[in-house]
């Protein structure tokens, strides 16, 4: 019989126990969501990528805490009620550096050129190139002939001493190609030693005529070529790193989440999103 009443009293406590248990992690789950910093995503532009970005940073934020507006709707009081402000593309991050409120923590992302804008150093970056040690790595996987790559500019900025030093560090020799109105017709005299080409995003290379004239020139002379845009395939490059646009939305919601003290760092961070995604022609 004692037996029997112990063993009661032990489910009980059990029974107690457990609800306090449950009632605590519902307690800090509650308190950890009315902590959360409001942030304001501005939409450059009504584009698939940033319809991804937001979806995925959605799926890791409270709605509650988070107003999406689009650029020609925004308004200035619009600031005043939150913490963070995320530009989504160049046209809402150009807003956001001319109207800039610098007691906010101000996050781009889907940025062709953040250096060309004034960002750099001045907001949390998230770039539109995928980490180039990881892709660096995986490129050298599936061609381990190359030894040379190209790194085709116009303008040279943080991506490409990154992917310079990320090359290096794979056992890589980059070669610096900076390209302009007058020189990238000449590009086939600095190919000769050169086994890939990585072109990146800028204006430049991007405007169609110049893209196609150099694609096919780098072509004709066997070169690999490498981008971190999917479309580029279609005019004739090798492989392109992309990144998952809706893990670009999480991955920056739950930087957000994890570091309360942001409103008092300023080191201005540039993030490269990964995971990643990798496609062949």
């Amino acid at each position: 019989m004692r037996n029997f009443i112990k063993y009661k009293l032990d489910i009980k406590k059990f029974i107690i126990l457990s609800f306090g248990m449950l009632f605590f992690v519902i307690v800090r789950y509650v308190l950890a969501r009315e902590s959360l910093l409001s942030v304001l995503i501005i939409k450059g532009k009504d584009l698939q990528p940033v319809k991804l970005t937001i979806n995925g940073f959605l799926s890791e934020y409270p709605s509650n805490k988070c107003m999406v507006v689009d650029l020609k709707e925004l308004k200035e009081e619009m600031f005043n009620r939150v913490d963070v402000v995320i530009a989504l593309t160049s046209e809402a991050a150009f807003y956001l550096k001319k109207n800039y409120h610098k007691e906010k923590i101000n996050i781009y992302a889907l940025v062709l050129m953040p250096d060309t804008l004034g960002l750099v150093g001045k907001f949390i970056g998230f770039s539109i190139y995928p980490p180039f040690d990881e892709v660096f790595k995986d490129f050298k996987s599936k061609y381990p002939y190359v030894k040379r790559v190209g790194l085709l500019y116009n303008t040279y900025s943080y991506a490409v001493e990154t992917a310079s030093n990320s090359l290096k560090k794979n056992s890589l020799e980059p070669v610096l190609l900076q390209v302009d109105n007058f020189n990238f017709k000449y590009i086939s005299k600095s190919l000769q030693n050169i086994d890939a080409v990585y072109f990146f995003s800028d204006a430049m290379i991007l405007d169609e005529e110049n893209l196609l004239f150099l694609i096919r020139s780098i072509k004709s002379y066997n070169k690999i070529i490498i981008s971190s845009h999917r479309i580029l395939l279609q005019y004739g490059i090798d492989v392109a790193y992309v990144i998952d646009y809706f893990q670009l939305g999480r991955m920056m919601a739950l930087y957000i989440k994890k570091n309360s003290y942001l409103n008092t760092d300023n080191t201005y961070k540039i993030f490269f999103p990964s995971p990643f995604i990798v496609v062949t022609k």
